[in-house]
């Protein structure tokens, strides 16, 4: 784990050990919460369960709180065009899509193993990131073998004991 947040931290580019902790920074960590509270549920309920239900469900009661407090956010209603309703439609059959697989993937899948393969995530956003054309430092990019290698260690380590002589 320690070795998954140094390399959180070079892909993310802290200013050395400087770590200020603003407003989006404490969000971020609540929205990490929530997923973990996410994966512990689904490892929890998930089984029994109907995948693409359990997504419409989510994805439902998600969209009903964000359209009830986008007021109290300041958010003004959108002004609906053809390309804003393309792209609503277009994120929200990728979002679907994405949520019934994780939904029907942690029926089989641990927990641990869930939180493992989700420390990805910032590597393929500074892949996509990089593929986009933001460059990508030295610092950036052992980040992101330091997340990797967090990865396949951790899953060595998961094998050795999974298969150690009793």
């Amino acid at each position: 784990m320690a070795l998954a947040f140094a390399g959180l931290l070079l892909l993310a580019g802290v200013d050395g050990l400087s770590i200020r902790l603003g407003l989006g920074e404490w969000l971020t960590i609540a929205a990490t919460v929530t997923i973990a509270l996410e994966i512990c549920l689904l490892s929890r309920f998930a089984a029994g369960c109907n995948a693409g239900r359990m997504a419409l469900v989510q994805l439902a009661t998600v969209a009903l709180l964000s359209l009830a407090t986008a007021p109290l956010a300041g958010e003004a209603p959108p002004q609906w065009q053809p390309l804003l309703l393309v792209s609503v439609l277009a994120l929200g059959a990728a979002t679907a899509l994405i949520q019934i697989v994780m939904n029907w993937a942690q029926k089989t899948v641990p927990a641990t193993r869930a939180t493992i393969i989700y420390a990805m995530e910032p590597v393929w956003g500074g892949l996509i990131g990089w593929l986009a054309g933001e460059a990508m430092s030295a610092g950036k990019v052992g980040g992101a073998a330091l997340i990797v290698a967090s990865v396949l260690l951790s899953q060595l380590s998961a094998h050795k004991a999974t298969h150690a002589p009793a």
